[in-house]
């Protein structure tokens, strides 16, 4: 008699979300963990799964996915549903891309000291803040999250440098991809946004927060992280970009300045809004003499409004 069974490839989405619901967030940097085993299990499963890629679905699901740790495995339900043919899809459409980027993610756990001593002097500047453990996994360009299990860090985005093969990416994706040294600075940024006030839904609180997680970040770390590229633009167009938002600042919608991923062209980056905000922070922070009350001042804010008034940043963009 022959029973229907949902294939192994589709590996219990449900029963992953219900595993991976803990939530812990640590004072003590000591004590946050930083997992890096999944990019080690992916390497395992790849050659497998590329031998043969009619096969690859499988392969992921019990090789990788099926023995992975709980980031990973809620990464997997939340992002693809438990269906292991999905990402075993994107994997096989860019093989000379991972062919390329092995030794750049293998790379991502020496960056552990670096990222713990960036946590530090971040909870030396600001002593409330509060840290996830972080999960460092291959991710098919399925993006990095927050979730209550921590931090779900893609390491496909902080890959590139030479010898990296990035024909296959698109634009945004070629133009997004970091290096594995921008990692402190990119996680410090998620590591901020345990401690903002939540935004009051305008486009302006909203660049506010994801700026100041990069001036944050690159005041901690002196990296610019993974935004550089946005400031090389910016210095260049600013004031044509403050004309262009003030219009919007109080609204409600943020599709022309955040997660804008397909307004990238080769002349004008996406996520201009992070420039925006990361301006604004600025602004305010070099005007204030105490900076350790500059800084908590601008993480504690609940008035967006209030902030870019007293940044002087409008008034400056209009004096020019």
């Amino acid at each position: 008699m022959r029973q229907n069974k949902l294939p192994v490839i589709v590996l219990m989405a449900g029963l992953f979300l219900t595993q991976c619901t803990s939530s812990r967030r640590t004072a003590e940097v000591a004590a946050v963990d930083l997992i890096s085993t999944d990019i080690d299990l992916f390497w395992v499963a790849y050659p497998a799964a590329m031998r043969d890629t009619a096969q690859a679905g499988r392969v992921f699901a019990e090789q990788y996915f099926a023995k992975g740790s709980p980031g990973l495995r809620d990464y997997f339900a939340r992002k693809y549903q438990g269906d292991a043919r999905r990402f075993a899809r994107s994997i096989s459409q860019r093989p000379r891309f991972y062919a390329s980027i092995r030794p750049a993610t293998l790379a991502v756990a020496s960056q552990k000291p670096q990222i713990l001593a960036a946590f530090r002097r971040l909870q030396q500047l600001y002593p409330p803040v509060r840290f996830n453990d972080a999960y460092f996994l291959m991710g098919g360009f399925a993006g990095s999250t927050a979730q209550p299990v921590g931090l779900l860090m893609e390491a496909e985005q902080t890959s590139c440098g030479p010898g990296v093969d990035t024909a296959e990416l698109t634009l945004v994706q070629r133009n997004r991809c970091g290096a594995v040294a921008d990692l402190p600075a990119v996680i410090t940024h998620e590591m901020v946004h345990n401690v903002q006030q939540p935004h009051d839904g305008t486009l302006l609180g909203g660049v506010i927060r994801e700026g100041m997680a990069d001036f944050v970040a690159e005041l901690v770390t002196g990296q610019p992280g993974g935004n550089a590229r946005l400031h090389l633009y910016g210095n260049a167009h600013e004031q044509q970009l403050w004309r262009e938002f003030v219009p919007e600042m109080n609204g409600r919608d943020p599709r022309n300045w955040l997660a804008n991923s397909k307004q990238e062209t080769a002349e004008r980056p996406c996520d201009l809004g992070y420039y925006v905000g990361y301006r604004i922070c600025q602004a305010y922070y070099e005007q204030v003499p105490d900076k350790r009350r500059a800084l908590a001042e601008l993480l504690e804010t609940k008035d967006f409004n209030d902030l870019l008034a007293r940044s002087s940043y409008a008034a400056k963009m209009s004096s020019r």
